[in-house]
């Protein structure tokens, strides 16, 4: 999701704007002399600059074809009612482009959420990078409120830990008598393997060692289990949408499962 602050564009149209009126101040009072180059440089040619900045983030191609033009003129010394009319053109080129653009609200409490996610997250990425890029999509879901997605990609992050968890044990698959990778496994035969190689725990001999693995990997399998039968596979199977407390739920719940792998497994 490409971030954007929209007061930024407010501030460059603002200034455009009073870059009209500087001008029109100045014919009315003086006539229509020419700009004076330390004010130019000084003020208006730095502001531009952050204008056309913002025209080419949201790729407001008609203002931007405005940028030699205008910066001829400067070069050549701009009259103050050239910079007015530059100024109004500007202006005319943004405003007619803004009305194909389209920016989407995220509210604060989904901002400050989105805001701090790299935060919350990078210890799970530093140790598990393959899951970066599905927990980002997650969360930007979440915030432009499409939960049903989120949790898709949730589901993903998910299947990569299991992934993970299972390769930790060893865990072999065979299919019709052969080998099977573990990224061509559905969840339930892995998490069948898994369970299967903690019985086998069960054998060994007694004591803190083969207890710590046992609650260690038994929780992590429980995990995997809970999350694909109240998520995984209602999303996998299209059995129902997901509102935005539901998301955020299993945002959560992956998160934890994650930074469980990650500073344990």
């Amino acid at each position: 999701m490409r971030h954007y602050n929209v007061w930024q564009l407010a501030n460059a149209l603002a200034f455009l704007t009073q870059m009209q009126i500087d001008a029109e101040e100045q014919i009315r009072a003086l006539g229509d002399s020419g700009v004076p180059v330390e004010r130019m440089n000084n003020y208006y040619v730095p502001m531009l600059k952050l204008c056309f900045a913002e025209c080419e983030r949201i790729e407001l191609t008609a203002a931007l074809y405005r940028q030699p033009p205008f910066n001829s003129e400067i070069r050549q010394g701009i009259s103050w009612s050239g910079l007015r009319n530059q100024a109004k053109t500007m202006l005319e080129a943004i405003h007619s482009e803004l009305c194909f653009r389209r920016f989407a609200f995220v509210p604060t409490e989904k901002a400050t959420l989105h805001d701090k996610f790299g935060l919350v997250w990078q210890g799970i990425w530093d140790k598990l990078p393959d899951v970066k890029e599905d927990s980002q999509r997650a969360i930007d879901c979440y915030a432009l409120e499409q939960d049903t997605a989120c949790v898709f990609h949730l589901m993903r992050v998910a299947e990569i830990g299991l992934r993970s968890l299972a390769k930790k044990l060893h865990v072999k698959l065979i299919h019709r008598r052969t080998d099977c990778p573990i990224e061509y496994a559905d969840w339930e035969k892995v998490i069948k393997e898994i369970k299967a190689i903690l019985e086998k725990m069960h054998t060994l001999p007694a004591g803190p060692k083969r207890q710590n693995k046992l609650e260690l990997y038994s929780d992590a399998a429980d995990h995997c289990v809970f999350m694909k039968d109240i998520w995984r596979n209602n999303v996998s199977h299209t059995r129902k949408p997901y509102n935005d407390s539901e998301a955020l739920a299993v945002l959560d719940r992956v998160r934890d499962f994650m930074r469980f792998l990650a500073a344990k497994v």
